[in-house]
């Protein structure tokens, strides 16, 4: 089964002033992410629920034009000139979903599928 907007709503009414079709657009890359529910085992639904509202989340902190309000601030100083980023240097290695507490989530339920080889 497939999350819908509804289900989205009523698990995150934090969220239930953003657009709809915005929610649905997200659900939607999800799907095409989390592309084998068999692999999530019973974990799916919710699991896409949170990474939507992973998206979501940093949607709304780049809606103004700010794509980096998430990361951390880098400031330097050399001599009398002054370095400031929003964004420090993030290892390629490093994983996007720890920047949301619904990222960390989804990492939860992928560390639970995707624990290691099993039997079936």
């Amino acid at each position: 089964m497939v999350a819908s907007v509804a289900d989205f709503q009523q698990r995150f009414p934090e969220f239930c002033e953003v657009d709809d079709v915005v929610v649905q657009l997200y659900l939607d890359d999800v799907a095409l992410i989390m592309s084998s529910e068999g692999k999530w085992l019973n974990f799916y639904d919710v699991a896409q629920l949170y990474y939507t509202a992973h998206f979501v989340t940093i949607a709304e902190h780049t809606e103004t034009g700010d794509s980096s309000t998430l990361a951390p601030i880098r400031k330097q100083q050399v001599d009398d000139v002054f370095i400031e980023s929003a964004v420090s240097d993030i290892a390629p290695s490093a994983d996007e979903l720890l920047s949301t507490a619904y990222g960390k989530r989804v990492l939860f339920y992928r560390k639970i599928c995707f624990a290691g080889i099993r039997g079936v």
